[in-house]
């Protein structure tokens, strides 16, 4: 359990910090709402009115900020937080203040719309407002009241029926923001609580192993926080017999846990290294080592697929030194990976063709540069631009010109070997990189290849497609011994290929 005495409470501590961490994207969206809402209204209200109007709320906001980056900088104590946390309440309160009395100096009578719009972003303000200030609820009173009563207040003076219900639905909106602020505080503290309870136990663990006695009555508790976190625990004993899986360890191994206790971890967990060798779980390393073990393993589910397990076992020690089992993490990082993965190919790939990018470009020539320079050799470097595609892509349509550069980079591929790169710097733009020594009369066969390849008319759906292409070429390293050089090189090439008629190589 927590232990809090005085003004030493590492959970309101760690409350207040969620405020200030959590400031900094809130008081943007209040700027750019304000503007907004300043712009707006200013249809009706004078220029004058929504300036000094939004410029009071920039000034709160600057002000805060400022806090916020004080906060940052300071160096910060559990004793402190009440200090920063009264701060930070009264700036909220100013800006629902400031909020607040939009319902008045920017309330146009004239216009039923501009009126709503200002309830609109209140509504808005207030419901993002909750999910920034719902660490202290306080925060939540002190900008929720002071921003939603006045408009409510405005709406039901104002004397008609539809204004009288406008007021009453903004008070019941304003309790179900409350009720929401108090729910969403209610699980940030809990979470907060579970958080401060496992890392203590944890210390407890590590600096006074406790006895196998205290040990089992501590597992009962841990297994009650850990069964409602979101990665898998497991627990096995000094025999490496699983004696605990949480609901987040059963959805990984397929299986509940009462049909797998007090079997042999490596019965349950079968994993395999990549390359689908059978390997040794870190929990079993963890026991026969006895020391902190993290690894990534394939774990293979019956009938649904396989996946990446981030695994991070730790060995329990009794008070004489003696390992009675161990506990490890499980992650499934399958997703993650993939992700990376993606990513990594998405930096270094056109995204419409599949083909390498400038970046992965630049790095093939680099790496051709060195290769040559290494054995003095030399290489090729096409430079492709088509002949009039944007009269086809204006023509036609943007939808027939991705599917023409589609398989023009299929037919360029096709065109080179298997080794040599087709990449594309956009537009209907191409670059070919002829990979290893290449003779002249290799260059003028490959540059007539593709001639020959571009000029078969495209099939696109319904539309036949006639195009050409016009290819310049540099040579490394009479052209050039460097990448900038040698692209640019092969463009003036292109471009003379196409003061010459187009549809050629020029070198």
């Amino acid at each position: 359990m927590l232990r809090r005495s005085g003004s030493f409470d590492p959970l309101y501590a760690e409350q207040v910090r969620l405020l200030y961490r959590n400031a900094p994207l809130a008081y943007s969206t209040t700027l750019v709402n304000g503007a907004i809402l300043a712009f707006v209204q200013s249809a009706y209200i004078s220029v004058a009115v929504s300036l000094g109007w939004y410029c009071g709320l920039a000034l709160i906001t600057a002000i805060r900020a400022f806090i916020v980056w004080r906060y940052a900088r300071a160096s910060f104590a559990v004793d402190q937080a009440r200090f920063w946390n009264q701060i930070y309440l009264a700036g909220a309160a100013l800006a629902g203040v400031v909020w607040g009395t939009s319902a008045f100096v920017l309330f146009p009578e004239a216009s039923f719309a501009h009126q709503a719009f200002i309830a609109f972003v209140l509504a808005g303000m207030a419901a993002g407002g909750i999910t920034v200030l719902a660490p202290r609820l306080e925060a939540c009173l002190l900008f929720l009241l002071p921003a939603l009563l006045p408009l409510a207040f405005r709406y039901l003076t104002f004397g008609t029926g539809l204004h009288t219900a406008m007021g009453l639905m903004t008070l019941i909106f304003l309790v179900g923001m409350l009720t929401a602020a108090w729910t969403l505080h209610s699980s940030i503290r809990t979470s907060l609580t579970l958080r401060f309870d496992k890392r203590e136990l944890q210390d407890e663990v590590a600096l006074h192993r406790l006895t196998e006695k205290v040990l089992h009555g501590e597992k009962n508790r841990l297994q009650t926080t850990l069964s409602s976190i979101g990665e898998g625990i497991v627990l096995i004993d000094a025999n490496g017999c699983i004696e605990y899986l949480n609901p987040a360890a059963e959805r990984l191994c397929g299986c509940l846990a009462s049909f797998v206790l007090h079997k042999p971890v490596s019965d349950v967990f079968e994993s395999f290294d990549r390359h689908h060798q059978r390997t040794t779980t870190a929990l079993e390393d963890c026991l026969r080592y006895g020391q902190q073990i993290v690894k990534q393993n394939v774990l293979f589910r019956d009938g649904k697929g396989k996946y990446l397990i981030e695994e991070l076992a730790t060995a329990l020690y009794d008070r004489e030194g003696k390992i009675v089992g161990a506990v490890a993490v499980l992650r499934d990082v399958t997703e993650a990976l993939q992700k990376t993965e993606q990513l990594a190919y998405a930096a270094y790939h056109d995204g419409l063709t599949g083909l390498p990018n400038r970046n992965l470009l630049q790095d093939r020539i680099e790496h051709a540069i060195a290769r040559a320079q290494r054995k003095h050799e030399h290489f090729t470097l096409f430079f492709l631009d088509l002949d009039r595609f944007k009269a086809i892509n204006d023509s036609m349509g943007h939808a027939i010109g991705d599917e023409l550069l589609v398989s023009i980079a299929k037919r360029l591929t096709d065109c080179v070997r298997e080794e040599d790169t087709v990449a594309r710097l956009g537009g209907d733009e191409f670059v070919v990189l002829l990979d290893g020594p290449t003779e002249e009369k290799q260059v003028k066969a490959l540059a007539d290849k593709i001639l020959d390849a571009l000029r078969k008319p495209f099939q696109l759906g319904s539309e036949l497609v006639t195009i050409t292409v016009s290819i310049g070429a540099s040579l490394y390293p009479i052209n050039g011994e460097r990448a900038e050089t040698l692209l640019l090189h092969a463009d003036s090439a292109m471009y003379r290929a196409k003061q010459q008629g187009r549809d050629r190589m020029c070198a």
